[in-house]
């Protein structure tokens, strides 16, 4: 594959992956993981889950979207009782975004209708195929971030 055909291939599999999240943001809708709005609650809850307190510019800053997203999305969780705020050790302002245990419950439980989900929509692809598209798109991600930041690694 020469270099043209390869980067029409990568253009046409990224437009892909913008098409299949449009897709998933709809379904991700119906399984109570995106709000009214279309914003990704879940993922704030995923995000906090997997890596512990963060405040609402570092999470911002890993997606990369505006502060503000975040910040209403944030504000709709705590209105929920899914997220606290709590005092940060290292900024007096930005306070540090926590889940609370209600916020666990509600993530296992959306959580277990994505798995549901993910179980009925891989049916029919094998499980090599799953993992080879998981390494590619993780491998396409790491590019993009040194297009966003140079200094990534």
């Amino acid at each position: 594959m020469d270099n043209g055909t390869k980067a029409e291939t990568l253009l046409q599999t990224m437009i892909d992956a913008v098409w299949v999240s449009h897709k998933l943001r709809a379904v991700g809708a119906r399984a109570g993981a995106v709000n009214a709005a279309g914003g990704g609650t879940w993922g704030i809850l995923h995000t906090l889950m997997r890596d512990g307190p963060k405040t609402v510019p570092q999470i911002a800053r890993m997606r990369p979207v505006a502060r503000q997203h975040i910040q209403v999305l944030a504000n709709e969780l705590a209105g929920r009782g899914l997220i606290a705020f709590e005092s940060n050790p290292a900024h007096k302002r930005s306070k540090l975004v926590v889940v609370t245990p209600a916020g666990v419950v509600h993530y296992e439980s959306v959580k277990k209708r994505l798995l549901g989900l993910a179980d009925e929509i891989g049916a029919n692809i094998s499980a090599d195929d799953i993992a080879t598209a998981s390494r590619v798109l993780k491998q396409v991600m790491s590019e993009i971030d040194k297009q966003i930041d140079p200094n990534t690694k």
